[in-house]
C-alpha cells in the first residue's frame, strides 16, 4: 500500500505506478515562490497532479474566508497557478511524454453540484487548458471533485480520515 498524507486526509496511491509528495520543501528548497500541487501521481497512461483542499478537516479555521475565496474567484487563481506552476517544474526536471489530469479534491460536503460545475470551467479558464499557438494541451482534463466523487473515480478506500480512528 503506497500512502500519503495531506494534514487529516490520508490516501492510499495503490492504483500509482509513483506517487510523490511534490508539496515538499525538499525537493523544491526553503526560498523557492512557486506554488505546488500537492501530489503527483504516474501510471502507464498519464500523470495526475492532485491538490487537495480540505475545509471540512475537524477544527478547521478560517472557513468564511475560504468561502469568500472560492466565491469571489481567488482560490480559481490560486489553484490555476499551482498547476501552472506545478506543470513547469516538472517540465523542467525533464520532459513529459504523457497526458497530465488535474484533480483539486476539495472536501467540502455542503459544496453544490452546480457551483462545482461553474468552478471547473472557471479553473480551465484561468490555466488556460489550450492555446491556438500550442502544440499541446497544458492538461488533458481539470476537475475539481467532492470527496464522495473521488471516492467513486478511485476506490472507496482510496481516501480516509486520520482523525476518525
Amino acid at each position: 500500500m503506497k500512502t500519503l498524507q495531506e494534514e487529516d486526509l490520508i490516501f492510499d496511491f495503490t492504483f500509482a505506478d509513483k506517487a510523490e509528495r511534490f508539496d515538499d520543501k525538499k525537493l523544491h528548497g526553503n526560498k523557492s515562490t512557486m506554488k505546488k500541487v500537492d501530489f503527483i501521481l504516474e501510471d502507464k497512461d498519464r500523470l495526475i497532479f492532485l491538490e487537495v483542499k480540505d475545509p471540512d478537516i475537524p477544527g478547521a479555521q478560517n472557513i468564511d474566508q475560504f468561502r469568500t475565496d472560492l466565491n469571489d474567484g481567488a482560490l480559481i487563481s490560486d489553484l490555476a497557478g499551482k498547476y501552472r506552476d506545478s506543470l513547469l517544474f516538472s517540465i523542467f526536471r525533464g520532459p513529459i511524454d504523457k497526458p497530465v489530469d488535474y484533480v483539486v479534491l476539495l472536501s467540502m460536503a455542503v459544496l453544490e453540484d452546480a457551483l462545482i460545475l461553474h468552478k471547473i470551467d472557471a479553473l480551465k479558464k484561468a490555466i488556460p487548458l489550450t492555446h491556438k499557438r500550442w502544440g499541446q494541451p497544458a492538461a488533458n482534463s481539470c476537475v475539481i471533485l467532492k470527496l464522495d466523487t473521488y471516492k467513486k473515480i478511485f476506490g472507496d478506500q482510496s481516501v480516509w480520515r486520520a482523525s476518525d480512528f
